[in-house]
């Protein structure tokens, strides 16, 4: 039997969530075969702006072997390296940047981190250009926060640092042994919907490249420290402490619950 758990409404918006009796029927990790997809070799996917394809190509990054030392942060840590980021490059878009920004940019988004947090909510992305708008090949979104919580996002809550699996590399994960309703205490669905996995919140260590998603780069609606507002379609905001991200996602390390 399924029991859903109405909570009220959150400045403008309702958070409604289901207990899941079944996790198994939610959305998982696959071995995501991608032979035969056409946006394979578009690195670029289909954005029609200079700057959405120089973001794109980051994003559409392939798995690479991790070696030597890499700067590794928790939470905290991240958000002051981004800081530190965003004073040195001094723009909030890439579309604003002269050829010396962009330098700087693409050196800072060759870097391999890792950040520590809390995986509290995950869930599928919508199709968009970076995969060539594809239904079925989506990436997949965690959010890491500095706490584990037992209810999903709601006003008042800190935002988290954005993490993201690709396509590119959700297989190199799922092979590694992760998945994500073990990880997550909550999903949610495409109707906005916040999902309990039956799991508690388990704290996390993600690898992967450095990436500045200036396309999320605007204060209150995208950035902030805690959640202000839901919008009329269930989404929260501010949605995200930064809009540097860890993606693509090459490793994840599971470090338990409280």
């Amino acid at each position: 039997m399924i029991a859903r758990w109405i909570v009220g409404p959150l400045l403008v918006g309702i958070c409604r969530v289901v207990f899941a009796a079944e996790p198994a029927q939610l959305p998982e990790l696959r071995d995501l075969d991608l032979t035969g997809w056409d946006c394979l070799s578009q690195r670029s996917g289909v954005a029609r702006t200079q700057d959405g394809n120089e973001r794109n190509i980051q994003k559409n990054r392939s798995p690479t072997e991790i070696t030597g030392k890499i700067s590794s942060f928790d939470f905290a840590g991240f958000l002051a390296r981004a800081a530190e980021n965003d004073r040195q490059i001094g723009r909030d878009h890439r579309r604003d940047l002269s050829p010396e920004q962009k330098e700087k940019v693409a050196s800072l988004e060759k870097q391999i981190v890792s950040v520590t947090g809390w995986l509290n909510l995950a869930y599928q992305g919508v199709p968009e250009t970076t995969n060539c708008r594809s239904k079925d090949f989506l990436d997949w979104h965690l959010e890491l926060s500095p706490a584990a919580i037992d209810h999903p996002p709601q006003a008042g809550d800190a935002t988290p640092i954005i993490c993201e699996i690709t396509p590119r590399t959700q297989a190199l994960i799922y092979r590694s042994g992760v998945r994500i309703q073990k990880l997550a205490a909550f999903m949610r669905l495409p109707d906005n919907s916040f999902v309990a996995t039956g799991s508690r919140p388990h704290k996390i260590r993600v690898t992967g490249y450095l990436l500045w998603d200036d396309e999320h780069n605007k204060a209150d609606s995208d950035i902030g420290s805690n959640i202000e507002w839901f919008s009329a379609e269930g989404y929260h905001h501010p949605w995200r402490a930064t809009a540097w991200e860890v993606h693509p996602i090459l490793k994840i390390e599971d470090l338990g619950t409280e």
